[in-house]
């Protein structure tokens, strides 16, 4: 039986993403900081799936001393760590545009330092092992846009991150991947206040994240495909077209 370690997965998508694996007959660790969701989060699995191959233990991945005991109780005593999904993240969209220091702080400890935290203890582990990190970022790191400033650049700094391991990480044998998906309906996309497109299930993204991860190897896996086309599009568009776009769409 393999196992996948799963971060911010009391909730969300990685909720789903817990629940796919197990399923299809996978060793699932979800990690969160919240003891009560991990509970919650427990129980309401092992009720759906009526599977027991599910643990679940309390991390703050912005602690680098939270991250290590962590992975070394995992290594220790469950099992070793075939994928590590690197999904935990803080989300605070900023609807007035204000600069706000609080919130850029916020994220960068959780979405950036936290998983950095997570890849350097990890690597200790995975090397020469063939195992797989992959760390779920987003289209909004692609090119920066309105009220997005915090989380787009936790984002843009991971997909730079995650391409520059690509390479590096290939003579210690541990596969690097970059998830991106579009919109997906969870608690955090619930506080945006327009319309988002394309918007589909953590279900949805559960089903593109597991067979990204376990078919044939891919460094990107993102979904819908059209919604990060239409991004792609615009990050090599001359800012007087994105900016005019951005007018139409909002006056921003």
């Amino acid at each position: 039986m393999q196992t996948i370690w799963i971060t911010g997965g009391s909730s969300g998508i990685g909720f789903a993403v817990a629940k796919k694996f197990i399923n299809e007959n996978w060793r699932v660790i979800i990690s969160s900081r919240n003891e009560n969701n991990l509970e919650e989060a427990i129980k309401k699995i092992e009720e759906e799936t009526n599977k027991k191959n599910i643990f679940a233990i309390k991390c703050d991945v912005s602690k680098y001393e939270d991250v290590k005991k962590t992975i070394n109780e995992i290594e220790k005593n469950i099992a070793p760590i075939d994928i590590a999904l690197l999904n935990a993240a803080a989300y605070s969209p900023n609807k007035t545009q204000d600069f706000d220091i609080k919130n850029y702080e916020l994220l960068i400890e959780v979405n950036l330092n936290g998983t950095l935290n997570c890849i350097d203890v990890l690597k200790e582990f995975m090397k020469n092992r063939n195992n797989h990190i992959a760390i779920v970022s987003s289209p909004v790191g692609f090119r920066g846009m309105p009220t997005a400033g915090a989380y787009g650049m936790t984002k843009a700094a991971q997909l730079n991150l995650a391409e520059s391991l690509y390479f590096d990480f290939k003579k210690l044998d541990i596969k690097i991947s970059v998830i991106n998906p579009g919109f997906i309906d969870t608690e955090s996309t619930r506080l945006n206040s327009f319309k988002m497109p394309f918007l589909k299930s953590a279900n949805y993204a559960a089903d593109k994240i597991f067979y990204g991860l376990t078919n044939k190897y891919k460094f990107e896996i993102y979904f819908p495909f059209i919604i990060v086309f239409l991004v792609k599009i615009m990050r090599v568009l001359p800012l007087k077209i994105y900016s005019f776009i951005w007018k139409k769409l909002g006056n921003f």
